[in-house]
């Protein structure tokens, strides 16, 4: 589930040969092709939950630009991990496949999910495609944040509610052992750090954060500030405004996982 920030731009893409089962056209979002071989009735299930989830960014994070204007986004849907792997070592040529679950590639505007693993990989994927559309430099725990917030939500008459998920034992784990990043270093961090040695715990703490923010009512307010954060140092201020590590972690103790 990485949302990839660099791809050489690779020849022969298999993209095109995945029947396509459905767009998403709003005026002035992005535009979703959607492609897989799906029966009818999943292609119907899986084009409306993609629709809820562009209109659920649209209303939480995104500015008024006109995204229209920009190439499609491709996304390709796979109801099996076989053929998941398959698409992916041909539309990388053969390297290895960064996730079992999905991947965002800015550089070809093509979002894979692996749906029959999990919907929720197609709304995290999906986000990481949207918010790109609207802030391409994005930081990376940042979009990471909002598309596992997406990963495991539930969609209700308002839109998704987001629940707390498996990262929230990554994030006690980490704490308990003293691996886990403090917020000025999740606010300060880079994608080399966010994607790397301690990706579990980057991922844990950036959903955490944001679920946070939500449970507060505070955060499409941060995160405008954030985009208008322009350095490191202005990020961490205003993380560190929004979210105070104490109450923060007094928060995540007594959250339940159902």
């Amino acid at each position: 589930m990485l949302s990839l920030a660099v791809l050489s731009v690779l020849s022969a893409s298999p993209v095109e040969g995945l029947p396509v089962v459905g767009h998403l056209d709003a005026p002035g979002g992005t535009r979703v092709t959607i492609r897989g071989a799906l029966s009818k009735a999943r292609a119907r299930q899986l084009v409306t939950l993609a629709a809820e989830v562009q209109g659920d960014v649209t209303r939480r994070f995104l500015t008024a630009t006109d995204k229209s204007v920009l190439p499609p986004v491709e996304l390709c849907l796979f109801e099996r991990s076989a053929d998941y792997d398959a698409f992916v070592a041909q539309l990388l040529e053969g390297a290895r496949s960064l996730s079992p679950l999905g991947f965002f590639d800015p550089a070809r505007r093509v979002v894979v999910a692996n749906v029959g693993l999990s919907v929720g990989n197609l709304r995290h994927e999906l986000a990481h495609a949207l918010l790109h559309d609207d802030w391409p430099d994005i930081p990376a725990w940042l979009t990471e944040g909002v598309g596992a917030l997406y990963g495991t939500a539930a969609l209700e008459r308002g839109g998704f509610r987001f629940l707390p998920n498996y990262r929230l034992r990554h994030l006690r784990a980490a704490r308990k052992a003293g691996t886990l990043p403090t917020l000025s270093q999740l606010a300060r961090s880079t994608a080399d750090e966010v994607y790397g040695a301690r990706v579990l715990e980057f991922y844990a703490l950036a959903r955490a954060s944001l679920l946070y923010l939500d449970a507060h009512g505070t955060l499409r307010a941060t995160f405008d500030a954030l985009r208008g954060a322009t350095t490191a140092d202005a990020r961490e201020r205003v993380l560190l405004g929004a979210v105070q590590a104490d109450a923060f972690f007094t928060w995540t103790d007594g959250l339940v996982l159902r």
